[in-house]
Parts: structure tokens; C-alpha cells; sequence
């Protein structure tokens, strides 16, 4: 189902503030889901929703811009709900039913998170509430970029949503969306 709804901003959001809108509707998400399934819910950088290892949501965010602000926002959520099985060729999924062994009410799901969104859009510590949930964060893990695979320990995300990691040569390492794959 496709729903509308406006924001309230007091002010517009800068295109280089853009990576904000990632944060509130990953750490909404996030807070939805947790209460379904009891277990903590984390934010594989920059916008994939994980319960373990496993991938339950992803998201996607087309910005349309009005010369130096964001004019509005398509935010696309792809949340496995009640699926039984997948029959895709994807590495790594599960869905709240395979997690809770019964079926979720899909509109009441739907109203918790936009109101996690409202609250979470108006929010001053939605930055930090995103950082705090990344998945491996603090911890070594294995990577791929351009170059071939390392491993190296996520250490932040950037404020304009790059990612930080250490190498295991102490070496400061930073990605920008679609430069380092994490390898699971």
C-alpha cells in the first residue's frame, strides 16, 4: 500500500543534511519492529534492517531537490512481514513470521512505524539513536571494496552518512554508499 503523509519541519532540510532522512526512517523502523520480536534490531550501514545476521528490511530514498534544500521525498520500505519462505536467490532474509511464528496485523505495523516516524522526524538524537544501532559497530568484520576484501571494525558513520572503519593495519578507511560491501 502507498501512503502519503507531510512532515513537520520547522525549517527545510539541507541536500548536504540529506543523509538525516536515512537515519529517521531506519531508527523508526527499528523501533517498530523490536516489540514484535524481542531481539535487537540493527542498521547494516546505510539503510538495510538486520535481526542477527539476517536481513528483514530495506529501504530506499529518492530526494528531490529545490536548488540548496530537499524539496520532498519518495521513501520506497521493502519489510518482510508475512512471508513463509523465500524463494529468491537473496543471501540472507527473514521475515517477522519466520521470527515470531505468526502472522502480523500489516496496517497496525504500518501505524506504529509512521508514528515512530513522526516522533523520530522531530527528534535531536536520532543521529546518535542510528549509530548506536549499527550492525557490527565496535566490532571486526569482514569487508570487500575496489581493492579486495579486509577486515577491519566499524568504528562511525560520518554526518553526511560515510562510512568509517579501521583496518586490522590501523589504517582510517572511508566509504561513501556502494564503495565497500560487507561480506556476511
Amino acid at each position: 500500500d502507498l501512503h502519503s503523509f507531510p512532515t513537520r519541519r520547522s525549517s527545510d532540510l539541507l541536500v548536504n543534511e540529506q543523509f538525516h532522512i536515512t537515519e529517521v526512517v531506519s531508527v523508526a523502523l527499528c523501533e517498530t519492529l523490536e516489540p514484535y520480536i524481542n531481539k535487537k534490531v540493527e542498521i547494516k550501514w546505510p539503510n538495510d534492517i538486520y535481526v542477527g545476521d539476517r536481513k528483514i528490511c530495506g529501504i530506499l530514498i529518492e530526494n528531490r531537490l529545490q536548488s540548496s534544500t530537499i524539496k520532498d521525498a519518495i521513501i520506497g520500505i521493502g519489510l518482510n512481514v508475512n512471508q513463509r519462505v523465500f524463494l529468491s536467490d537473496a543471501p540472507n532474509p527473514v521475515s517477522l513470521y519466520q521470527l515470531t511464528g505468526q502472522e502480523t496485523n500489516r496496517d497496525a505495523l504500518l501505524n506504529r512505524f509512521l508514528e515512530a516516524f513522526e516522533l523520530g522526524s522531530q527528534s535531536n538524537t536520532t543521529s546518535i539513536d542510528y549509530r548506536e544501532r549499527l550492525f557490527r559497530k565496535g566490532k571486526e568484520g569482514l569487508y570487500e571494496d575496489k581493492t579486495g576484501r579486509f577486515t577491519a571494525r566499524l568504528t562511525d558513520v560520518l554526518p553526511d552518512g560515510r562510512l568509517q572503519l579501521v583496518d586490522s593495519e590501523g589504517q582510517t578507511r572511508i566509504y561513501a554508499f556502494k564503495e565497500v560491501q560487507f561480506i556476511i
